[in-house]
């Protein structure tokens, strides 16, 4: 497939599904361990900082959750960049650098001799085109194109639940609705809180806290698209916050466009909070029930 379509801003989500796919054929995540070796320490860090969100070069994002980095310039972590692609880690493309998912596994990164740096300032977001997205209901529209793409950070979808009003198996305990909850193939499950914060003066924190205490991997904060300033103080906000393992990412209906400003880390409240990890228990009966 044209990864290059990324930077062009015209993937479709047949595109999204044909990267990702190719990513697990060119790129498992059994090579990737064995070639990670061979890698310098410096690019090793440029590594965790694209997981981070702490680059300042251009950078356009999969659904998969690849990157394609911007080497227009020369500058940045190009040269990092360089050195990983001669590691089997990244690819050249022109100008481009491609990253697939399967480098950026959180897991990987956590275990390479790479201190860690702390909460890193967005710089900018991972740009991703969400090309032929259907306009009305942004959490119908959303889940309608991650479900035709079939992927979504850094795995397979398996199942899509929208605007979830009531868990029997979390009586008493469910107070705030998941909005979008998607679980992948491995296993791993991620939700999305939507706030319209055009419309609201909360932001969605104390929501994406309770998405959290409910035991899932992953918890996104979704905000719609209103200006690149607005949006990088909340993402640097975020980092700050015990919510800090949230991802953050803003939508944009009218330009068909969404953008990464952090991507979500491992919920760290299923190894702080016994009650976390029973109640994720009872989350994955649910979604297996259905």
């Amino acid at each position: 497939m044209d990864l290059l379509c990324a930077a062009r801003l015209s993937c479709t989500p047949a595109d999204y599904r044909g990267e990702a796919e190719r990513a697990g054929e060119l790129y498992p995540q059994e090579a990737i361990l064995e070639r990670v070796v061979e890698v310098p320490g410096e690019a090793l860090r440029a590594l965790a900082s694209l997981r981070n969100n702490g680059i300042k070069n251009r950078a356009f994002g999969f659904l998969s959750g690849s990157l394609l980095v911007d080497c227009s310039g020369g500058s940045g972590i190009c040269r990092q960049l360089q050195a990983m692609s001669r590691a089997g880690l990244a690819e050249g493309l022109g100008d481009f650098y491609y990253v697939p998912h399967t480098a950026l596994n959180e897991r990987l990164l956590d275990y390479l001799p790479v201190e860690d740096e702390g909460a890193q300032q967005i710089k900018r977001p991972y740009a991703v085109s969400l090309s032929g997205i259907s306009g009305g209901d942004p959490i119908e529209a959303f889940t309608g194109y991650v479900g035709s793409a079939g992927y979504f950070m850094w795995g397979k979808v398996e199942k899509i639940l929208t605007k979830i009003s009531f868990i029997p198996q979390l009586i008493n305990k469910y107070n705030t609705q998941i909005d979008i909850l998607i679980k992948l193939d491995n296993k791993y499950i991620i939700s999305i809180k939507y706030m319209d914060i055009t419309r609201t003066v909360h932001m969605g924190f104390s929501a994406v806290n309770d998405y959290l205490r409910y035991g899932v991997d992953y918890a996104v904060l979704m905000h719609p698209y209103v200006n690149p300033g607005v949006h990088r103080s909340v993402a640097n906000r975020l980092a700050e916050l015990e919510i800090s393992p949230s991802g953050y990412m803003a939508l944009d209906l009218v330009n068909e466009m969404l953008y990464i400003y952090r991507f979500p880390r491992h919920n760290t409240y299923l190894s702080k909070y016994i009650s976390s990890h029973s109640q994720s228990m009872a989350l994955r009966s649910y979604i297996e029930s259905l």
